[in-house]
């Protein structure tokens, strides 16, 4: 073959190639256009085959906003109402996007106000964050361009929705989650960002299968009983201008005092909702109980103690207010599932705490201490090995920012914060339960052994098939409350009469 025509085909064949791998629409987001909502919630998402996730702790300020009748002013996501630090990401299901190519770029409509800036994020396997050092600082209505090749990066912690270290260019031939933030909190309409639309160009990636679960789970319904009512959005603690809240379920009949039992979510201390728990705690309602959901600080917003310092509010609170909802103070417990079930734990071990239970609250001479303790698939001794491996190990750094820093620099509080730590003559009733599938029993052996030399009452009770959570998902959840049932029913309920 002459050498002209030869290179003409391999000009032609890498033409072609060049063309194969051209950046193409990965996908793009428009917002429903349905009325506003204070948080967003996933029923905003316009593209069927995303998945969002919200981030940081202002994530509940993230607004969905709609306006019909201003010129210019579409329906958008919104940050004035973030008070801390925020972010929002979004993932293909069953896909990832390789935006290693030079084409690859991010779009997007927007509009910023007071100096605020929106960046890129970025999300690989392994949970590694990062986020783009370039930003989007438009004041009016625009759109943006980030051209992924000439971008520089800095680790993201995903807990306080915070840029950190600068580090060198990140793989991203593997994106599992893209989105952005804004890195200043929002103030109003004059203090803000607002993204329209967003758009990924790059090349999908087929995401690895992942091994299917044991039993397949459905999500449990929540539907409140037709004997409860619900006392929703109770401030029951307060630091300066952050108002906590809860969610009470009382059964309808007035008539007598009865137990209360304090619902503490999960979500590594830096994430999730008392919505995991809404479902449970409405349905131990109906058994004849008093349940309070309860919020609370996340690590993003305030390190150990923060957490612990507001599930003994709620405590302080029920007491407090036993007279208006018929509460018997003298029988309260708690129940909560992985970091949630650390926290109660904590709660239980620690209610005779003088380091733990000191409080300038308007409810601080109430006492914090419970009479019953459940852990769902919760840590009991953050000192131990392997809690150091997992907390030196993690991208996401979860242990470290609960507990306001390392193992070494942070020493005392990986101690106080041990439910482990607390454990005495005084120390209530204790229930672990663990899915089948999550680590049975792995986590108790040494707060057993020494329950045990304080012939302390101590149940473990394993779900059948059961995964991590398994308190939010059929066919786990009636199982499990009927384990809380008869542990509370006999801790709290036969306590009284007896």
């Amino acid at each position: 073959m002459p050498y002209f025509r030869a290179s003409a085909l391999i000009l032609v064949l890498s033409c072609i190639s060049a063309q194969a791998q051209a950046a193409e629409l990965y996908f793009r987001e428009d917002w429903r256009e349905i009325p506003a909502a204070l948080p967003i919630t996933p029923e905003h998402l316009g593209n069927s085959k995303l998945r969002m996730e919200v981030h940081g702790p202002g994530k509940l300020g993230i607004k969905k906003s709609h306006h019909d009748h201003i010129p210019n002013d579409p329906f958008y996501v919104w940050s004035g109402r973030c008070w801390m630090s925020w972010g929002l990401s979004l993932r293909k299901m069953g896909h990832l996007a390789d935006l290693s190519g030079p084409d690859a770029k991010v779009c997007w409509r927007s509009r910023q106000s007071g100096g605020h800036a929106l960046h890129l994020l970025v999300k690989l396997p392994g949970e590694r964050w990062f986020i783009s050092e370039q930003s989007d600082s438009g004041q009016d209505w625009h759109e943006h361009e980030f051209k992924v090749a000439d971008l520089t990066w800095r680790h993201f912690s995903i807990i306080e929705a915070l840029a950190e270290e600068k580090v060198d260019a990140p793989p991203l031939d593997q994106v599992e989650q893209i989105g952005f933030t804004d890195q200043k909190a929002g103030g109003g309409s004059k203090s803000s960002s607002r993204i329209d639309w967003i758009e990924v160009y790059g090349n999908s990636v087929k995401a690895p299968p992942t091994a299917p679960p044991a039993v397949k789970a459905t999500q449990v319904p929540i539907a409140l009983p037709k004997n409860v009512r619900a006392y929703e959005d109770l401030v029951y603690t307060k630091h300066g201008d952050r108002e906590i809240t809860l969610d009470l379920y009382r059964p309808n009949d007035d008539t007598k005092l009865l137990p209360a039992v304090i619902f503490i979510h999960g979500g590594g201390w830096y994430k999730g909702d008392p919505s995991s728990y809404t479902a449970m705690a409405q349905q131990l309602a109906a058994q004849g109980y008093v349940t309070l959901n309860i919020f609370y600080r996340l690590s993003g917003e305030a390190p150990f103690p923060a957490a612990i310092e507001d599930c003994k509010a709620a405590v302080r609170w029920a007491r407090a207010n036993a007279r208006t909802f018929r509460i018997d103070p003298d029988r309260i417990g708690s129940v909560g599932g992985s970091a949630g079930g650390h926290l109660s734990g904590l709660l239980g071990t620690s209610g005779y705490s003088r380091k733990l239970n000191q409080s300038d609250e308007p409810y601080a001479s109430y006492s914090p201490a419970i009479q019953a303790c459940v852990v769902m698939a919760g840590s009991m001794d953050l000192t131990d090995e392997e809690s150091q491996r997992s907390a030196n190990a993690d991208p996401r750094r979860r242990m470290k920012t609960f507990m306001g820093g390392s193992w070494k620099s942070a020493k005392q509080n990986y101690i106080d914060a041990s439910p482990i730590t607390h454990v005495s003559q005084r120390t209530p009733p204790m229930l672990f339960m663990d899915g089948e599938f999550d680590r049975p029993g792995e986590r108790y052996p040494s707060i057993i052994k020494k329950l045990d030399t304080f012939s302390i009452h101590h149940e473990l009770r394993i779900i059948k098939d059961g995964p991590h959570p398994f308190w939010t998902s059929h066919p786990f959840f009636d199982p499990a409350l009927d384990i809380l049932v008869e542990f509370f029913d006999r801790t709290l309920k036969e306590k009284k009469t007896s």
